[in-house]
């Protein structure tokens, strides 16, 4: 995945923030392509976590605080997005209770979550609310 200036909303912290999930998703398919994934997943998920707490909360803040018209889909696409993680989360934790680095099939269902949340929701949702923010 890369990073182009087409996905940018406009506003400095939420572009950084978008770049730094592409970094990171960008990592993990690196790390499937080269057999060591397993040992990558955990810190993924960290990030994820972190990622969906903050990010979220400063995407939704950012919108109640312009008015925006798209608030409710938009929150409830993030809330998508969180139900999913918790079950990738689980997952991790079933392996011999997160004592095991990692499986290559949780990697590569991790990717494709991140990446289809890239494709629908960044490139999409996202422009649409920084369209908003410029206009």
């Amino acid at each position: 995945m890369e990073w182009t200036e087409d996905l940018a909303t406009g506003n400095e912290t939420i572009d950084t923030q978008h770049k730094e999930l592409f970094r990171r998703i960008n990592d993990l398919v690196l790390a499937v392509h080269q057999s060591v994934c397993k040992y990558k997943i955990s810190d993924v998920i960290k990030f994820l976590e972190d990622y969906i707490s903050f990010h979220f909360g400063e995407e939704e803040g950012l919108m109640l605080g312009r008015s925006y018209p798209g608030y409710k889909a938009h929150k409830a696409q993030h809330e998508k997005f969180k139900r999913n993680f918790v079950r990738l989360k689980k997952d991790l934790i079933k392996l011999d209770g997160g004592k095991k680095p990692g499986s290559y099939g949780l990697s590569v269902r991790t990717n494709q979550i991140v990446v289809d949340w890239i494709v629908e929701h960044i490139a999409r949702v996202d422009r649409l609310f920084g369209e908003f923010l410029r206009g």
